[in-house]
């Protein structure tokens, strides 16, 4: 699935903004999910760049996810919630989810400090 999302996220021309940006929430235009994972970046004075993706784009997402369940027969895939995404220092964190268990965990904090985003 990281990989169709990768070829989702070129295709819509954001790889320059991932790579040249220390974070990076791409989400929905309006998804409350979005403001949550920008509070708790802010919260740690790691302020991300927020990208919101157009309605085709989810669609198309959605679509991949659904066909990659039916390839796989891998239930987990759209379990998975897809929006945001989040990157620090241009790698993939994933969604939400995993920047909470990251943060959680104690290892968003050196995540962040490693990519320059944060000086504490």
């Amino acid at each position: 699935m990281e990989q169709l999302l990768m070829v989702a996220i070129k295709e819509e021309g954001l790889i320059p903004i991932v790579e040249r940006s220390m974070v990076v929430i791409v989400g929905r235009r309006g998804c409350h999910m979005n403001y949550a994972a920008q509070r708790l970046l802010e919260k740690l004075k790691a302020y991300p760049t927020m990208h919101e993706v157009s309605e085709e784009f989810v669609v198309r997402m959605t679509f991949m996810r659904i066909l990659g369940r039916t390839l796989r027969g891998d239930d987990k895939i759209l379990a998975a919630p897809l929006f945001p995404v989040i990157f620090i220092g241009g790698k993939l964190v994933g969604g939400l989810d995993r920047l909470i268990a990251i943060h959680v965990t104690g290892k968003l904090i050196p995540m962040l400090k490693e990519a320059g985003a944060i000086w504490l």
